[in-house]
């Protein structure tokens, strides 16, 4: 089994000059955590995610010391004033000024197996990846695929395998479900 089987192939993009109030709006709407960020080509470009929004809310002195692995925070204010000063400067900002970009990004192909797109999605700092074509030089957007997804085809795999099984002749017009499709149901991105 490929990446393409289960992949949300009906993604929703953003565009490099969305700006950031917008991109929370539309994962909130959504239901989604990542959405990829792409040209006007389709090409990709990078991606915007809650886990960049929250580290957009951290207080600067959090991000220097990050950098000098302090791990202990506790003594920085967490007033929600600061917070929502942090959130409308940054909120109209373009999500472009943002981005995890591509270089430091994991991305995968409408052909990578189950067992590459697992070890992926492990070392990934997200929850989901891009799925990318080549065309040229430019990396083309053609889905998402999350952890979900994953797991989701798997058992939904063994369910429709466990229901052929339940019939003496297996899986057959109207005899059960069809074990070699697997619905996409768009999950969290």
């Amino acid at each position: 089994m490929t990446t393409k089987k289960i992949m949300t192939s009906r993604v929703i993009a953003l565009r490099p000059a969305d700006k950031v109030a917008d991109a929370l709006s539309m994962m909130r709407k959504h239901h989604v955590r990542n959405l990829p960020v792409v040209d006007d080509s389709g090409a990709f470009i990078g991606l915007f995610g809650v886990r960049r929004l929250g580290r957009l809310l951290l207080p600067k002195a959090a991000v220097d010391l990050s950098r000098y692995n302090v791990a202990d925070l506790s003594f920085l204010p967490d007033e929600i004033v600061q917070m929502s000063e942090r959130w409308q400067e940054v909120a109209r900002e373009p999500v472009e000024r943002f981005l995890e970009k591509e270089k430091k990004l994991l991305f995968c192909t409408p052909d990578t197996s189950f067992p590459q797109l697992l070890e992926l999605l492990e070392q990934s700092k997200d929850s989901s990846l891009p799925v990318i074509v080549l065309e040229g030089n430019a990396r083309k957007l053609v889905g998402m695929v999350s952890a979900w997804d994953v797991l989701e085809g798997i058992i939904m795999k063994l369910l429709a395998e466990d229901a052929g099984a339940d019939t003496p002749q297996g899986p057959g017009p109207d005899k059960g479900p069809e074990t070699d499709s697997i619905p996409t149901i768009p999950s969290g991105q």
